[in-house]
């Protein structure tokens, strides 16, 4: 992973000539990709090719085994299959924290209107643990919006969540994208994102 967050460019990040052979299936062989503001990327494949370790190595948490990435932003906001919670806190106290690691201001007027939005006011005091799959994923959501990162990367966003909540969630993904973000999402939803290049991933 390289990392160039004081220099200029047009991309928020670049994959080049990735391969990458974790096990006894090898998952991609020379992808290339770029991401650049404005535009949301959608990873697209059946299970086990390669999807989620895509985005484990665009966030630096993985290695490949060959090719290389280069970010242009300084943080990224990352949303894996572990919401990324502490469940003894909070949900109002988990979105405190998650502010205060991206390192920008807790705006209470911001997070009131999403708990609301997402219907999590009345679990704002509520501990994470005793919350929903789908509540934690709502939560989760909304500390990434929070932590005003421009670059996404989401895994399954629309897992466990109902219809309402899957419409306000590509609500703010165009939204983050019109506003100058950028994001890469795998999904397996049958609707696609909007206005997303598509990406699939695998031969299986």
């Amino acid at each position: 992973m390289k990392i160039f967050p004081k220099k200029l460019s047009k991309y928020h990040l670049t994959v080049d000539d990735l391969y990458c052979h974790p096990g006894p299936q090898e998952l991609f062989n020379g992808l290339s990709l770029s991401v650049v503001p404005g535009k949301t990327i959608e990873l697209r494949g059946l299970n086990g090719c390669g999807k989620s370790t895509l985005l484990r190595v665009l966030a630096g948490l993985q290695q490949p085994d060959r090719g290389d990435v280069t970010r242009y932003v300084e943080a990224i906001g990352y949303v894996g299959h572990s919401v990324g919670l502490a469940g003894i806190l909070t949900v109002k106290e988990n979105l405190k924290w998650a502010s205060a690691l991206a390192g920008v201001r807790f705006d209470p007027a911001v997070a009131h209107r999403m708990l609301v939005q997402f219907q999590l006011l009345i679990a704002a005091n509520t501990q994470v643990s005793e919350l929903s799959a789908g509540e934690k994923r709502r939560c989760s959501f909304i500390r990434l919006v929070l932590g005003n990162y421009k670059l996404w990367l989401l895994d399954e966003p629309f897992t466990s969540i109902d219809t309402f909540g899957e419409s306000l969630v590509r609500e703010y993904i165009q939204t983050h994208c019109t506003n100058g973000g950028s994001a890469v999402i795998a999904s397996h939803a049958s609707a696609r994102i909007e206005g997303a290049d598509q990406v699939v991933l695998g031969s299986c």
